[in-house]
């Protein structure tokens, strides 16, 4: 999802779904605080043993480690891949990496789950059809974007 790419009506509704994320974690500084948490960490929190990321005002939990290699192909598919639809990459290797990331991530679901007991849920895939799955727009902001992005994302009219 490239952001400024989008129709007024998709930025709309990718910013009703991060401020619906937002109201549960508890307001716009825990939300850009549990951001920051995520850029802060040495290793991508997705390498978490554990399935599971401690911030500071909750957890982050999907329940099952992911590999560093299907990380560097998200990041390569972020920064190469201008399309929404991830199965049209053209590069061969990155096509497979993302196709196997596919299979090892699409059953994922990721909830946040904040001290206060609100509980926040997201996938990081969705099937549109047979022949484009998309990244959620969430799982991109979350654990990808920069938060100058996010912020862009908040504040945008």
């Amino acid at each position: 999802m490239k952001f400024n790419n989008l129709s007024h009506e998709e930025k709309l509704e990718t910013q009703k779904e991060v401020l619906k994320c937002m109201e549960i974690v508890g307001g716009r500084n825990h939300f850009l605080g549990m951001i920051e948490n995520i850029k802060e960490a040495t290793n991508h929190p997705l390498l978490n043993k554990t399935g599971k990321l401690h911030y500071s005002n909750g957890t982050i939990s999907w329940g099952k480690q992911i590999f560093k290699e299907k990380i560097f192909a998200l990041k390569n598919m972020f920064i190469q891949h201008q399309d929404d639809n991830i199965l049209t990459i053209t590069n061969e290797k990155l096509s497979k990496e993302i196709s196997n990331c596919l299979k090892t991530m699409g059953k994922l679901e990721f909830i946040i789950e904040t001290k206060e007991g609100n509980e926040f849920t997201f996938v990081p895939f969705k099937t549109i059809n047979d022949k484009n799955v998309e990244t959620t727009p969430l799982f991109q902001i979350i654990f990808f974007d920069s938060i100058n992005n996010t912020k862009r994302i908040i504040d945008y009219k």
